[in-house]
């Protein structure tokens, strides 16, 4: 099975690209907003913004095969969130 994924988020929003995942030349995935950051923003005593990074993951994973899985996780982890752009 030949996997591709493509995800276009990016700063100042990058949970909120659009996902695509082709196998073996057929698109079977095209959504937007469907992934989410384990990361957070908070602010402190004295409104100094502080940004945990997480993990961006994709809401829709468990309706797909462990291999598809992989490869969706394997794209997402070169995103760093939180960003801190979204506040």
């Amino acid at each position: 099975m030949n996997i591709e994924v493509k995800y276009d988020g990016g700063y100042p929003a990058t949970c909120m690209g659009n996902l695509i995942i082709i196998v073996d030349g057929e698109e079977i995935y095209n959504k937007s907003f469907c992934c989410y950051s384990t990361g957070s923003v908070w602010f402190d005593d004295e409104w100094n913004a502080n940004i945990d990074e997480g993990e961006l993951l994709w809401e829709d994973a468990d309706k797909f095969p462990q291999e598809i899985q992989d490869a969706v996780s394997e794209k997402l982890s070169n995103y760093n969130v939180c960003c801190g752009g979204c506040v």
